[in-house]
Order: C-alpha cells, then structure tokens, then sequence
C-alpha cells in the first residue's frame, strides 16, 4: 500500500539477525498520515511502524527529514502475527521517497 504524510518521530533502532544469519537493524518511525473529514477538518492519524535500513548514513537521514517536516511517500506492508494466543498487527515500511511539492 503507498501512503503520503509524515515522519513524526524517529525512535530507537533494534539490532537484529536474520534466518541467513545476517545481521541487521530496524528503526521504529512513528508516522503521522493527514487526511480531510467529511465536514472539512484536517486530521492526521498516526501509525507506528518499522523499517529495516543498511547503514547509518540512511538513518541521519530519516532523522533530518523527520526534523524538517518533509512530506514522503510511503510503501507499507500490514501483517497480522499471533503470539501468545493474540493477533498483533506489525507495519513494516519496505520504501520511502521525498516528494518534490
């Protein structure tokens, strides 16, 4: 699914390794998606997801761009898992682009 809005907070990256046995890290981005109600009001609903990055040059800038409030594009995936006998919902975003406005 491609989304529009904004990265509303950076939070704290994970270390983690892959069934390859590779190693690699994840970021929790807490995005903020702005829409128009039917009476006209702008709202913005928020949505925590995570994001696996490469290097840390990449995660400066998701910082700076969260700092400048750059609108993005967003492609998320939605997965349902169970653990523990409960259905969690987990929000991965695979791309991020800057629009040009």
């Amino acid at each position: 699914m491609i989304i529009r809005g904004f990265i509303k907070e950076v939070g704290q990256t994970r270390d983690w390794t892959d069934k390859n046995g590779e190693q690699k890290q994840s970021v929790k981005l807490t995005l903020a998606i702005p829409y128009v109600s039917k009476e006209g009001k702008e709202h913005s609903d928020e949505l925590i997801a995570e994001m696996t990055f490469g290097n840390p040059e990449f995660l400066d800038s998701l910082k700076r761009t969260c700092e400048a409030g750059e609108k993005c594009e967003l492609h998320v995936g939605f997965f349902l898992s169970e653990w523990n006998g409960k259905k969690i919902q987990n929000i991965r975003v695979f791309n991020l682009s800057k629009l040009i406005v």
